[in-house]
């Protein structure tokens, strides 16, 4: 009976061995920014238009290896956003104004490096609302395509602009 089982057991050990994942993208982590802006817009009667919050969103992605993974998607909500992705070469990364939020930094891991998206909405399209529980990173790596899915945000604090 041990000798039937015995190389069954191992076959799944060594295929399961294969089955490893190349996705590169260890850990996220989304901000976003809310600010109002300026001055209140009137229309052509003179009634006072409401304000739109301006939310500004932005992602940091830990990965690992020399190569940065391929960005194909960001949704929230299961809305896609327009993205510009950029390298980070500092393994420690301050997020927002230093004094007005402090501890809100990011360590990369030993052999792991940082880069960042900065998110809007399409031409003609809206932000999805804030503290958004549903967010989705999709890269390519190795030809695979990788998920990674975030459970929230957190909101930066920047200085005021006008």
């Amino acid at each position: 009976m041990k000798i039937f089982f015995l190389p069954i057991f191992l076959l799944a050990c060594f295929s399961a061995s294969f089955a490893q994942s190349n996705c590169t993208i260890k850990k996220a982590y989304a901000y976003y920014n809310v600010s109002m802006p300026g001055a209140q817009m009137a229309d052509e009667n003179g009634n006072p238009i409401p304000p739109k919050p301006i939310i500004t969103r932005i992602i940091y992605v830990e990965y690992s290896g020399s190569k940065m993974p391929k960005i194909e998607s960001v949704l929230y909500n299961n809305i896609a956003l327009n993205y510009n992705v950029m390298k980070i070469n500092a393994k420690t990364i301050s997020i927002g104004y230093k004094k007005l939020n402090p501890g809100n930094i990011i360590k990369a891991k030993k052999g792991n490096s940082l880069l960042q998206i900065d998110l809007q909405p399409f031409e003609g399209k809206t932000m999805p609302e804030i503290n958004c529980k549903n967010i989705i990173i999709k890269s390519k790596a190795g030809g695979k395509l990788c998920r990674f899915f975030l459970g929230s945000e957190k909101e930066f604090v920047t200085a005021p602009s006008y």
